[in-house]
């Protein structure tokens, strides 16, 4: 017979401690991901295994977790609270504007945000008849991305490359070009001054009040490196389920497997491929799977996934880079040769690609992209005949001086956006002959000009564009339009 109040509750005790990692007993009840409470501080179940009791000769239950709080003193012995219940992060319109750690806590306070809902951080990507069709463009203001490689809302696209290659610029420059769309920005082991850079961009962009800013820097400690981007994700669903588009920046996903490996290194698991665990695919693969365009049914929301991952000495056919390739819907590749040479951004138009190709791509832009493709196809193949002095036919010229003003025009300053209508034009003026004529040294400045003739002096053609597309009428307004202009440039 049951006494009446009597409370009956589970307990464990440290055994071992490596910060971050504890090693516990007696909680045989115990889940992934449930909420301990050792001595006032906060815990995470993380993983679980056996170990040999040589008192009773038996195999033991035991329970490996992750010390949530600061690594603060944690002495074998000490009792452990089961908390009922599984780590959740805040979750609303409450962390716009706001920069996080991965605990859902202001960093400069330290205090938790308040809202209305919390949400685990682990969940199921949404099933295959809840996504829709990728085809609604995300512009990244990017003439080399927007036009070769474009990016749809829903899609996942890699940005991969050596250090010190204008990775995070190129993360940075999508995110300050977005006005519909809510940002996410999640640093992983990055320097506190480097993310102060970053913040001070947002601000000065007036594009901080729409975006989230989740960082685990490279002080922290590797647990909330671990969790920073499941955070984040979890944060950024919030906001799909809501119908709203989002973009969500990983940087990088590189030092994100370095601290798992070393979590479960601690943890005793069997290293295999670079001392990696053997499921490092399957953690990224259950991160990035998240990110869907759904359907009208499913809320009608997205999450674009821009992952940045490092490579060393250029080799993409490392662990850590061929899995996210094989994860992704594309990759940016970043070459340190180009970047070097001056090609802002460092874009390898040869060894990039975006799966989801321009049906993803405004009808205007896509008009003109076929006709670029095939002049750089023809421009690569025209270099090595330049390169060895062999002569070359007057219409070879001409495509190979087209593929040099394209290139030209490819170069961009970092944080300077190009919208997509005048990126379509100043591509149909070059496809026409119109920059044959031009020096490479004030390709530039041609294009300067142009886009500024357009926005102040022929504005309306742009929204004869937007509203219309491409038609003859269209068409020969155009031709006329930069006609006039190059008469003016040129005399």
């Amino acid at each position: 017979m049951k006494r009446k109040g009597l409370k009956i509750e589970e307990r464990g005790r440290v055994t071992a401690v490596s910060n971050p990692l504890i090693k516990i007993e007696g909680l045989p009840l115990a889940k992934t991901g449930e909420i301990l409470e050792i001595g006032g501080k906060k815990a995470m179940v993380f993983q679980f295994g056996k170990q040999f009791n040589k008192d009773y000769l038996i195999y033991q239950d035991i329970v490996y977790a992750l010390l949530l709080e600061k690594e603060e003193e944690i002495k074998a012995g000490e009792e452990v609270r089961p908390l009922s219940d599984i780590f959740r992060v805040p979750v609303g319109k409450e962390l716009l504007g706001r920069v996080l750690n991965p605990l859902g806590r202001d960093i400069e306070t330290g205090a938790e945000i308040e809202t209305k809902e919390k949400r685990k951080i682990e969940r199921k990507p949404p099933e295959i008849m809840e996504r829709e069709r990728i085809q609604k463009p995300l512009e990244t203001g990017i003439k080399v991305i927007d036009a070769l490689f474009p990016i749809g809302r829903g899609q996942r696209e890699l940005i991969v490359g050596d250090r010190k290659t204008g990775k995070t610029s190129l993360a940075l420059d999508a995110v300050l070009n977005q006005k519909d769309v809510i940002c996410f920005y999640v640093s992983i082991g990055q320097k506190k001054p480097e993310i102060l850079e970053i913040l001070n961009t947002l601000i000065k962009r007036n594009v901080l009040g729409h975006t989230v800013v989740v960082a685990a820097f490279s002080s922290d400690s590797p647990v909330l490196q671990y969790l920073a981007p499941f955070s984040a994700m979890t944060m950024a669903e919030w906001f799909r389920d809501q119908g709203e588009d989002v973009l969500i920046v990983f940087d990088d996903l590189t030092k994100h497997a370095w601290a798992w490996r070393q979590l479960c290194l601690l943890a005793g698991r069997p290293p295999g491929r670079e001392a990696y665990p053997g499921d490092i695919f399957y953690l990224h693969a259950r991160l990035l799977e998240r990110a869907a365009k759904m359907n009208k049914e499913a809320g009608g929301g997205s999450i674009t996934a821009l992952p940045i991952c490092q490579t060393k000495g250029g080799d993409i056919s490392e662990y850590i880079p061929t899995n996210l390739i094989s994860i992704t819907d594309g990759q940016l590749y970043l070459e340190t040769n180009l970047f070097q040479k001056g090609m802002r951004p460092a874009v390898n138009i040869g060894l990039s690609v975006s799966r989801i190709g321009s049906q993803a791509q405004r009808n205007y832009l896509k008009e003109v992209v076929s006709g670029l493709k095939l002049i750089l196809s023809q421009h690569q193949e025209l270099k090595r005949l330049v390169q060895l002095e062999t002569k070359i036919s007057p219409q070879a010229q001409k495509n190979y001086k087209r593929g040099e003003i394209l290139l030209e025009i490819f170069k961009q300053e970092k944080h300077k956006s190009v919208d997509t209508i005048n990126q379509a034009l100043i591509y149909y003026a070059v496809l026409n002959g119109f920059l044959d004529n031009l020096k490479i040294e004030k390709v530039k400045g041609f294009e300067e000009k142009f886009y500024q003739s357009i926005d102040y002096i022929y504005p309306r053609i742009k929204k004869e564009i937007q509203e219309k597309g491409w038609n003859d009428k269209t068409k020969e307004k155009i031709k006329n339009i930069i006609e006039k202009f190059s008469k003016e440039f040129f005399s």
